[in-house]
Parts: C-alpha cells; structure tokens; sequence
C-alpha cells in the first residue's frame, strides 16, 4: 500500500516529482537534440564526400 502525501496530492506533485520529472524532460531534450547533430553531421559529410 503506498501513502500519498499530505494534501492527497499524486507523488508526481511533490518537489521531488518534479524534480525528477524535469530531470528526465531535460535529459530526453539533450538526447533529441544529440540525434539531430548527429543526423546534421552524417548528412554534411556525405554531401561533402565526392563520389
């Protein structure tokens, strides 16, 4: 059985479920942002690269 927190607020609400939450929105937008550099990188360099 798990307790809810004063005020019968989800866990999600609380600091700390923010926090995680903007922890993972943070760490999701840096890996999108790393695909698309790679994307990005692997495009320019093969339309630089003569056949």
């Amino acid at each position: 059985m798990t307790r809810r927190p004063a005020g019968g607020r989800p866990a999600t609400f609380t600091a700390v479920g923010l926090a995680v939450r903007g922890a993972a929105a943070g760490t999701l937008v840096s890996a999108m942002s790393s695909a698309d550099l790679a994307v990005t990188l692997f495009l320019v360099l093969q339309a630089a690269t003569p056949l």
